[in-house]
């Protein structure tokens, strides 16, 4: 027979009264933890309340930090529409939109580099244009803005921050072409280089504290994290800026992977808001853009850098037989694969005699091995195909897209990007950009937007001889000196681009004025 105690005298069970004691010392815990916490929170309160950048501060990279960057376009309460202020001219062509989205009108954001604004001319030529007026012609129901947020020299991790403030203006789809000026910037991944996942979620996270920034400003010089200012600053514009860089292969790996993380997480941000996304693979020129800049091994022994500059010397010389010089280039590559001047003298003699296939994987080990990388590299091209697959977004491959002949013209593609779509290392002609553009109305179409017909395509070719009737001369004249100030840019003689932009932001202000 079980015995159960009796209640009677006003005493609970043994049970009961533990478990009221172990709540209350949970409670007791709970409490010391939230009174050690509270003068962080008062801390954390009383830094947002005197810090009023926080509503204007752009999303934290853990490559990089970018707590300067403000958004692109600012609010105009006399037009009520979004603009992009006249003091970003320098890196970006005006636009500007509607606050509230008119009814019926169909948004679509670009965004990216140089390219995406038509360099070296302008948005009027840049694919943007000739996608509106594709969208357009195919599709009456709706009116259609193609909103160019290209920015010179803006790489991929500044190209994200502009995602992050236009996701909030009612966009309908964004566009993207980066990769080309994943270089320009300097900076170190010595702190990330083997930081897991969970590491940089939790410093993510932890960056948009305030008081995790005031802290990290009272280490800054410990702080191993590269701070980058507002504005765009290559090296390229410093004094000396092409002796700056050198074979480095572990900072360029770092590169590439902060180029694929961004990527990734530009792919995330347009899926959580449901946002189609179309992304396109950079192009550049292979044939008629030799290495920027080219060094040899720096570890020779003696008999290597002799038989090197023997072999180097035949290869240069323009008056030996080509099957000399490709035997001579052959040999210095035997000794240095890395040498991106002899992957592109072997890689130009092949194109020149009609072996494409043979000469494009020299072309493009020349591209991806230049000591100061200008184009986008075979990584970074690869990096954009593997997370659009993953990610399921619409591909254009624009390298493939822009290879229609051969070495001599002929309508057969041989792999290698026709020279002749580029008006410089990566820049495509204005017919490149048409191509473009007609590529990526085809994504549109896929997506049920329009519909490509006979009919339509009439309609584009007609709105596209309105659109250059109404270009002058000076238009085109322009675009040629900024081509040239690009050439010197390239070159490191950064003073004649500056007087090149300064001048043509002066035109740009004359411009508007007389609108």
């Amino acid at each position: 027979m079980n015995y159960e105690p009796s209640n009677d005298d006003g005493c609970e069970p043994e049970h009961v009264g533990a478990s009221r004691s172990r709540r209350r010392r949970w409670v007791m815990r709970l409490m010391a933890m939230l009174l050690a916490c509270l003068p962080v929170v008062l801390l954390e309160l009383g830094l947002r309340g005197m810090d009023d950048s926080a509503t204007q501060a752009i999303d934290y990279d853990p490559y990089v930090g970018l707590n300067q960057l403000r958004p692109l376009f600012v609010f105009n309460e006399d037009s009520d529409r979004w603009e992009i202020p006249p003091e970003r001219y320098n890196f970006f062509r005006p636009e500007s939109f509607s606050a509230k989205k008119p009814s019926g009108t169909r948004r679509v954001f670009v965004l990216g580099g140089s390219t995406v604004q038509g360099r070296p001319y302008a948005t009027e030529t840049a694919f943007s244009t000739w996608l509106r007026l594709w969208l357009e012609s195919a599709d009456s129901d709706f009116e259609y803005e193609v909103i160019n947020c290209g920015g010179t020299s803006y790489a991929s991790y500044r190209v994200a921050k502009i995602l992050d403030e236009v996701v909030e203006y009612e966009p309908d789809a964004i566009v993207l072409y980066t990769g080309h000026n994943e270089f320009l910037e300097d900076r170190t991944y010595a702190h990330v280089r083997d930081m897991g996942a969970v590491s940089r979620w939790s410093t993510a996270i932890g960056s948009k504290l305030h008081s995790v920034r005031w802290v990290q400003s009272l280490f800054a010089a410990s702080y191993e994290r590269t701070e980058l200012a507002a504005s765009v600053e290559t090296i390229l514009d410093q004094p000396g800026g092409l002796n700056s860089y050198q074979r480095d292969p572990i900072w360029q790996r770092g590169v590439e992977k902060h180029f694929a993380t961004t990527l990734e997480k530009i792919a995330e941000q347009t899926r959580k808001n449901d946002l189609p996304l179309i992304m396109c693979v950079p192009a550049s020129d292979l044939v008629n853009t030799p290495p920027f800049k080219i060094q040899t091994r720096s570890d020779w022994t003696e008999d290597e850098e002799n038989r090197f500059r023997s072999a180097w010397s035949i290869a240069s010389d323009s008056d030996q037989s080509p099957p000399r010089r490709i035997d001579a280039l052959r040999e210095c590559l035997s000794m240095d694969p890395s040498h991106a001047g002899a992957n592109y003298a072997l890689g130009r003699l092949l194109y020149d005699r009609g072996d494409g296939e043979r000469a494009r994987q020299y072309l493009i080990a020349a591209r991806d091995h230049d000591v100061c990388p200008l184009r986008a590299t075979s990584a970074i091209v690869q990096a954009t195909k593997k997370i659009a697959k993953r990610y399921r977004v619409p591909l254009v491959d624009t390298p493939t897209l822009l290879d229609e002949r051969d070495f001599r013209g002929v309508l057969i593609a041989d792999q290698v990007p026709d020279p002749s779509r580029f008006v410089d290392h990566v820049h495509p002609s204005i017919v490149g950009h048409q191509k473009i553009a007609a590529a990526l109305a085809q994504q549109f179409e896929k997506l049920g937007w329009v519909e490509l017909t006979e009919q339509n395509s009439v309609r584009y070719e007609n709105a596209v001889k309105e659109h250059l009737s109404n270009l002058d001369q000076d238009y085109y004249v322009r675009g040629k000196q900024r081509l040239e100030g690009l050439r010197l840019w390239t070159m490191g003689r950064a003073g004649q681009l500056a007087t090149e932009m300064a001048d043509d932001q002066s035109s740009l202000q004359e411009d508007l004025q007389q609108r």
